[in-house]
């Protein structure tokens, strides 16, 4: 006979799952802290599942007790409802978190990201999600501005210039794949497809461009504190390639700008209405305070968290995964192909830039470990924003327009983010940030 839902005998057949699970052993190999499964209830009654998980296997799983409530580093709540929708596979735990039906109230939503693999591996041998655990910042004591003089120049000098660092490498790529002018795009058969667009087809279009093209201004105002704090470092290779950056994000303005909305939309007006609370929160706010910060605190801390906002949030997280929907909403149901162009010209440009916001935070946790966990910390105070922005674009739509859905745009940005802080995290045990680094498809 089955057993009930909750049960002590279900906990029990649920530890014999995993147990016995050879896809889960080693995807959940490098897992190891105990978490705690909270269900309420729908007659007010509530149950906690305690689960001690160790490298692939059970070796705990009870209804918790008084002591394993502090005993686990994870937690995660839910309604019973929510809770057998995620176990009958109606509801991705992931999904879930970011549309706060499942709460993380004990543990690390970074960690969660980067065991994407495990927790689906968790959820297909008995089907329960996984938290995480949060470390406490580490401060850092801001180190001394260098003096504005010039002792040597490294191309004069017998060091020269490092053509295989990341930094040069990502620079040569810049040359050859980043020169591109929005002015060239054809926009004729965009604006004829505009044209036969029904409302809330074009209220989609605009509501991504109005939050794309004041992100693209946003970091085009707020990137010199970071060029000029690699610049004072005498970084001469990085300061190479972040010239570009710059520059890059200036053109991705001018695409959005006198491209969209010059020749396709020419009427759209004051486009500011969709800048939701949790968008304003971050390009508004964390953004340029993380980056402009740098202006009087250059050290590794300062940089670890403008990089981390940055180039892991704004543009590993929202941008990449915003420019999949939109990418994604036009192919499919082939629109617009000037402004899928210009999208596929953006993306590649921003894969350079993620590609060297993992190296720069890789080189300061290969300097000094004790950075991973202010890059964690950070991570987790600006994740739940980056996933509001994300639920809130859904949220203004009855039925999502050409056929986009929540889940699957939410597991891109999620196994994007999972993928990259992996890599990061390489670093803690590397002497050198170039160690082994393969910038591959991000850039």
């Amino acid at each position: 006979m089955t057993p009930s839902l909750f049960s002590p005998a279900w906990i029990t057949a649920c530890a014999h799952a995993i147990n016995h699970n050879d896809t889960y052993r080693k995807a959940a190999s490098n897992w190891r802290w105990p978490l705690l499964l909270h269900v309420a209830h729908d007659d007010a009654r509530t149950t906690a599942i305690y689960l001690d998980l160790y490298q692939g296997s059970c070796r705990i799983a009870r209804l918790a007790t008084p002591d394993d409530m502090t005993r686990a580093e994870f937690v995660l709540e839910a309604s019973e409802t929510t809770w057998r929708q995620v176990l009958t596979g109606q509801l991705d735990p992931i999904a879930g978190i970011m549309r706060r039906q499942l709460t993380l109230t004990k543990g690390s939503l970074t960690t969660l990201a980067m065991h994407g693999a495990t927790a689906k591996a968790l959820i297909a041998a008995i089907s329960q999600p996984t938290p995480t655990q949060t470390p406490a910042p580490t401060p850092q004591e801001p180190l001394p501005v260098t003096p504005v003089q010039h002792q040597s120049f490294v191309t004069t000098s017998r060091q020269g210039l490092n053509n295989d660092s990341v930094p040069m490498r990502l620079w040569h790529k810049a040359k050859r794949l980043g020169v591109w002018n929005p002015a060239d795009i054809d926009f004729s058969r965009d604006m004829a497809d505009w044209q036969g667009l029904n409302a809330t087809e074009r209220d989609l279009l605009l509501r991504l461009t109005g939050m794309f093209v004041a992100g693209e201004e946003s970091v085009t105002l707020d990137l010199l504190p970071l060029i000029m704090t690699i610049a004072r470092e005498g970084r001469l290779e990085e300061e190479m390639f972040l010239t570009t950056f710059l520059w890059e994000e200036a053109k991705h303005v001018d695409f959005f700008a006198n491209g969209f909305l010059r020749h396709i939309a020419p009427d759209a007006g004051d486009l500011s209405h969709y800048h939701t609370p949790a968008y304003r929160s971050l390009f508004y706010e964390e953004l340029p305070q993380a980056l402009h910060a740098l202006t009087t605190d250059s050290s590794p801390v300062a940089q670890a968290r403008a990089s981390v906002t940055y180039n892991m949030i704004v543009e590993g997280v929202l941008a990449e995964t915003g420019y999949e929907a939109y990418f994604a909403a036009l192919e499919r149901n082939n629109l617009m192909p000037g402004v899928r162009q210009g999208i596929l010209l953006l993306k590649r440009d921003e894969s350079r830039h993620i590609a060297y916001g993992v190296y720069l935070l890789s080189r300061l946790i290969a300097a000094d470990p004790q950075i991973w966990p202010v890059i964690e910390q950070r991570m987790n105070h600006l994740m739940p924003l980056a996933m509001q922005i994300i639920t809130e674009i859904f949220a203004a739509y009855d039925e999502m327009p050409f056929g986009l859905t929540f889940e699957e745009f939410s597991t891109i940005a999620m196994t994007n983010f999972s993928r990259r802080m992996q890599r990061i995290e390489k670093a803690r045990f590397q002497q050198v940030a170039d160690e082994g680094f393969d910038e591959g498809d991000d850039a």
